[in-house]
């Protein structure tokens, strides 16, 4: 491993060159607003985060012959001299507070930068960037932030970090997908690559291949791997900018194993393990150094955690070596949308399960002596890990979803729903009803009331395994219908052409509408409540659920506003399962196919209007009660025994979660809107 001269904290400008040298002279602006694109019709993305100082920031470019700027900052003055058109400009730095002067020196091919401060005491400050270099500082502007949106001139970059089953990721990327990497071991090679700018030569979009593994490729390739972080990154380009894939496993594993490699030592030695790691050979806080660019003669700082902490947040998909099958399939997956190979079906997991295997169990115990001392001798890097896991879990919802994943959700989503009837379609008697129940939003009341009022048979689930077995004396067909595997095996029963159920009933809209056939359609109905509630209902039932696969008593311990604050909450549950986006980041047009969705195919229920919300199902479904008053019973007997206090409305916490839940509001008050305009064409109907 290399381990170059440290680069001192940079000002963290970003330069964008066009290909053209048709002007001689280049504008600088700055921005401190979220997700602006300052130049629409550029090739090339304008915006840039700083990691330094913890905002946005954007840096006007060349683009062809236009120019467009938001905002003018001090004094520019050009010259253009054998060729070579040079832009000096000085400004004031006021995240710095001292002015400063960057000089751009532009060719066809290249752009080079100094920027030189009149503060002497700042003057180290200085930071090289161009459309590559040789410089072997932290080149964290070439890298995409893992909010981003995906484009598919972006490099995947794996970070081979030693001992994390970064091997394995290697392995499924190239045996499963079908990926051809450019792997380096050797600095030297990386340098001499530099040298011949091979990433924008030979780098090709992993989705550019055909349906079987290369055989003969040439020079090209898919992604980039290496464990040199700092030389890696210096391959990048303004043009196919990197995004690391870095998995984390906690330093003390990490230590075990380093000093395990080494000859003459034998697991369980824990005496010699700790003798290693406070011994002079033994390189502590490896990830805060090589985030940071710390050499190992020198100490490593608050400020140099700081930094990789800043890095790590923003440019890393995180994997965990604890986790690999969440990390494959949960993250990789749904970022850089890469699938099997037909031919490599479970794949995949073989790999997964071999790298799991595969690990050595280890001599520490969490916790104990030795692996408290070796964490608190690798002090940084133990924090690291600790913030690596919490953005782990935050990636989980917000890790932006590559555009050929929406494209297959979107697909799945209107094959599913075509199972489906529209609410305006004529009533057909082979017709089946379908209730999407939403979780803690009446639907015990209204199994009850279907099957005590109505007298209609419903699938759930009472006697493992499922089955076609009937309980006459509960209304139930043994069905299961909670899971996407369970709904396979349904389908193969031929369950809706059975005749067996009055009523279908699954979480799982889109899997769930799966199950009926072109011979008997499904007519969709569903009750909805206020995110709000529906969240600290969920919430406090989850904390005494001891029946309840998803009990957590550990819950117990959290507040309303800890719970939906947590790494990985599950946001916007509605909006999620009608666009069958369960994981990753959501936008405008999630809510949009949602609401298009349930206007389209979805009677609407309201949690909190049930008396209407069962007048209108028995309008639609021609349901009429047993025996009268049977549904005013159940409305007013509460099964709910869990009795809690909901946050104020309005108030802070209601507001977070409300926040949070951003798209099922927006989503819920359109439902509200449907509800009333559904109601009056049912009492038209039912006048006429």
């Amino acid at each position: 491993m290399s381990h170059p001269t440290r680069r001192r904290r940079p000002v963290a400008l970003f330069l964008l060159a066009s290909a053209s040298f048709a002007a001689t002279s280049i504008t600088l602006s700055l921005l401190l607003s979220l997700e602006t694109s300052l130049l629409s019709k550029s090739p090339l993305e304008m915006q840039h985060y700083d990691d330094v100082n913890g905002h946005d920031m954007t840096i006007a470019a060349l683009h062809e012959d236009e120019f467009r700027t938001t905002q003018m900052m001090g004094h520019q003055s050009n010259q253009q001299k054998d060729g070579v058109a040079t832009t000096q400009y000085e400004y004031y730095d006021h995240h710095q507070h001292h002015n400063r002067r960057l000089q751009l020196s532009m060719t066809e091919e290249k752009v080079t930068t100094t920027s030189n401060t009149n503060n002497h005491e700042n003057n180290n400050n200085a930071i090289i960037i161009g459309q590559s270099t040789n410089n072997q500082g932290v080149i964290v502007n070439m890298l995409r932030r893992a909010r981003d949106k995906v484009d598919e001139k972006d490099v995947p970059f794996l970070l081979q970090v030693p001992y994390t089953n970064s091997d394995v990721i290697y392995n499924i990327m190239t045996e499963c997908y079908g990926l051809v990497g450019r792997e380096y071991w050797d600095v030297k090679d990386l340098q001499r690559d530099e040298t011949e700018n091979v990433v924008d030569s030979f780098y090709v979009s992993s989705h550019d291949r055909p349906k079987e593994m290369f055989h003969n490729f040439g020079k090209r390739f898919h992604f980039l791997s290496t464990p040199h972080y700092q030389e890696g990154t210096s391959l990048l380009t303004l043009k196919h900018k990197g995004r690391i894939i870095l998995m984390l496993r906690h330093p003390a594993y990490i230590a075990e194993r380093m000093y395990l490699s080494r000859p003459n030592t034998q697991k369980g030695d824990l005496k010699g393990l700790l003798q290693y790691v406070n011994g002079t050979d033994y390189y502590d806080n490896w990830m805060t150094r090589m985030l940071a660019n710390v050499p190992k003669e020198e100490k490593v700082t608050e400020e140099h955690f700081k930094y990789a902490r800043m890095i790590l947040e923003n440019k890393f998909i995180i994997g965990m070596t604890s986790d690999m099958a969440e990390t494959v399939k949960k993250r990789i997956n749904l970022h850089f949308g890469w699938k099997e190979l037909p031919s490599k079906q479970g794949c995949e997991l073989e790999y997964i399960k071999k790298g799991t295997m595969e690990l050595p169990t280890s001599a520490l115990e969490e916790g104990g002596r030795e692996w408290r001392f070796i964490a608190k001798k690798n002090l940084f890097d133990s924090k690291l890990m600790a913030r690596g896991m919490a953005v782990f879990g935050m990636q989980k919802m917000r890790i932006p979803v590559h555009p050929y994943t929406v494209r297959d959700d979107r697909k799945a989503v209107s094959e599913a729903f075509g199972h489906l009837r529209n609410v305006q379609d004529e009533i057909d008697t082979s017709d089946i009803p379908f209730f999407w129940h939403i979780p803690k939003a009446s639907g015990t009341t209204v199994k009850e009331v279907m099957s005590k009022c109505y007298n209609l048979i419903r699938t759930e689930m009472v006697d493992p395994p499922s089955s076609l077995d009937l309980f006459p004396e509960k209304k139930v067909l043994n069905v299961d219908l909670t899971t996407p595997e369970a709904i396979v095996v349904a389908r193969g029963y031929n369950v809706a052409d059975s005749k067996l159920a009055d009523v279908f009933i699954s979480q799982l809209a889109v899997e769930g509408s799966t199950v009926f056939t072109t011979y008997h359609m499904g007519r969709a109905f569903t009750i909805m409540r206020h995110p709000v509630i529906l969240a600290a209902s969920l919430f406090y039932y989850r904390r005494i659920a001891t029946w309840e696969p998803t009990y957590r008593p550990d819950f117990n311990d959290l507040t309303l506003q800890e719970y939906v604050e947590m790494p990985g909450y599950y946001d916007n549950w509605m909006v999620r399962m009608l666009t069958n986006a369960k994981l990753g980041g959501l936008n405008e047009g999630h809510l949009e196919i949602a609401k298009a969705v349930i206007k389209e195919k979805f009677i609407i229920g309201i949690s909190d209007h049930m008396d209407e919300t069962f007048r209108q199902l028995e309008s639609y479904f021609g349901w009429k009660e047993q025996e009268a008053g049977c549904v005013k019973s159940f409305l007013g007997a509460s099964f709910n025994k869990n009795k809690y206090e909901l946050p104020e409305r309005g108030g802070p916490v209601w507001n977070s979660i409300a926040e949070k839940n951003k798209f099922d509001m927006q989503l819920y008050y359109f439902a509200l809107e449907l509800f009333g305009e559904q109601g009056k064409k049912l009492r038209r109907t039912q006048v006429g």
